[in-house]
């Protein structure tokens, strides 16, 4: 059962979780702002891949916008669009929220999910420096914890 709930869009995933939360569209135009800023609807339709509509491009960036991950301000009756966080800052805020979730769970999951992070970073490559990285996180983590409860 779990390989046919894994199979199919799971199984393509390229492990970006932008891959995963934002549409084919939404991705190609937050592709556009990483690479430029400051622009207007026109400019990120001419600059998209394939033949989109304007007011298409137009409502999706007025969604990204919504999400949180498009910054915009007013330039004579339009509007210019950026992207609010790299891709980078963006994987690192969706990988944490999933993660938060995951652990927050009321039912005994956050074991589970630790002990398969931890499986996940040992078997990549590197995964002994990976995991000493890890572990000085844990020690680094436990100090401030510690630090802050004597307060």
């Amino acid at each position: 059962m779990l390989r046919k709930f894994l199979g199919g869009r799971w199984s393509t995933l390229s492990g970006d979780p932008v891959e995963t939360v934002f549409g084919v569209l939404e991705r190609d135009v937050m592709d556009v702002l990483w690479r430029d800023a400051d622009l207007p609807v026109r400019d990120v339709q001419t600059r998209l891949r394939r033949e989109v509509a304007y007011t298409t491009v137009m409502t999706t960036l007025d969604r990204l916008y919504k999400k949180g991950v498009l910054l915009r301000r007013p330039s004579g009756r339009a509007f210019l669009y950026s992207a609010a966080l790299t891709r980078a800052q963006l994987r690192a805020q969706i990988a944490g929220r999933v993660l938060t979730g995951l652990l927050q769970s009321r039912d005994g999951a956050a074991a589970p999910v630790l002990s398969n992070l931890v499986d996940s970073v040992g078997s990549q490559e590197g995964g002994a420096d990976l995991l000493a990285a890890l572990e000085e996180m844990v020690r680094d983590k436990r100090r401030q914890l510690k630090k802050d409860k004597g307060r």
